[in-house]
């Protein structure tokens, strides 16, 4: 008879058996470690558009491990409460990129688990604001909490492609300051990012020219920045608070608003309410289309997705705004 006893069939002892899963233990571990290393210094943004920043100006150079701190489809993080899991990352970090002016408040508390060598690039250092205005059509359900300063400036300026040039032009100093072998390619990196920038603005230059003064209602203030660009009038918010949902009597005011013939458009963030903007814009000779400010989207964006949903923006309210017309009546309330 054939000897299997020493056939490749043969089952290990035990303690072959133990010595087997040990060395694969000892290898997976050294992998985890080697990859770890690899990766970077741990390098988390704050916000979605921030992220998609910071990806555009460190793409080839792969020095950082860049993370986003909140999900991607989160939106505006005004609401963002970090777990367990975002506190134990924010503890590891050596860089945080916040949008800053206040959009992620969830910081304020968070960054006490923060190393104290963590270094805070503040990408909106430099930047004019407006004012945050909830509401715009006051009825007295605005009712602030005491978390809200009535002086506090509208962090949305991402909205903008100027500003947003701005933002990344912080950024890549930072950057920088952080890598000075790589400060260099963060800089060609910007310029980039600016020549973008510059191109976007010839859309918005070309509509303030054309199209300048149409009068327009917005879920919030999330597009302030591109409508001052643009030229166009914010004249009322449907939400007179974050995450609040408007009362009837608000929502009667807003429809006598665009009744009146002095609104042209309500435009609302993707995470808004399009049919109730579709309701209001029945009322009148209005029309409702969503703009996104890339506050959310996919978890594996292209380098450069921030720059396409700002061009199909652009695009889709230059269509969506005859050219060369005179603006509408320039007394909106009805009275």
């Amino acid at each position: 008879m054939p000897n299997h006893a020493n056939s490749e069939g043969k089952r290990l002892g035990p303690k072959k058996a133990y010595k087997v899963l040990f060395s694969a233990l000892f290898i997976a571990l050294a992998f985890f470690w080697l990859e770890v290393a690899w990766a970077g210094p741990r390098l988390l943004t704050a916000s979605y558009p921030v992220w998609l920043f910071t990806r555009y100006l460190t793409q080839g150079r792969d020095f950082f491990n860049v993370e986003l701190l909140t999900n991607p489809a989160t939106g505006c993080p005004h609401e963002f409460a970090p777990q367990a899991r975002d506190l134990e990352r924010l503890s590891q970090a050596r860089i945080l990129i916040k949008n800053g002016l206040g959009l992620e408040a969830y910081l304020d508390r968070a960054l006490k688990v923060a190393s104290k060598d963590l270094v805070v690039i503040d990408a909106s250092v430099g930047a004019p604001t407006l004012p945050l205005t909830w509401g715009r059509l006051d009825l007295g359900d605005q009712k602030a909490s005491s978390d809200q300063n009535p002086l506090a400036p509208n962090p949305h300026i991402f909205s903008s492609p100027k500003l947003a040039a701005l933002m990344a032009n912080n950024i890549a100093q930072g950057l920088a300051k952080a890598d000075p072998e790589g400060s260099v390619y963060y800089q060609e990196r910007q310029i980039a990012f600016q020549a973008d920038m510059d191109y976007l603005n010839h859309f918005v230059q070309s509509f303030k020219e054309s199209r300048s003064g149409y009068r327009i209602i917005v879920s919030h203030g999330f597009m302030d920045y591109l409508a001052q660009d643009l030229g166009l009038v914010v004249l009322a918010d449907i939400e007179p608070i974050p995450e609040t949902p408007p009362s009837a009597a608000r929502l009667e005011a807003l429809a006598k608003m665009v009744r009146s013939g002095g609104i042209s458009a309500i435009l609302v963030e993707p995470e808004s309410d399009l049919d109730l903007a579709r309701t209001l814009a029945a009322e009148g000779r209005s029309r409702a289309a969503v703009v996104d400010p890339v506050t959310a989207g996919p978890q594996e964006p292209e380098i450069d997705y921030y720059q396409r949903v700002i061009r199909a923006n652009l695009i889709m309210l230059t269509e969506l705004f005859p050219a060369n017309q005179s603006p509408p009546n320039p007394s909106p309330s009805g009275n």
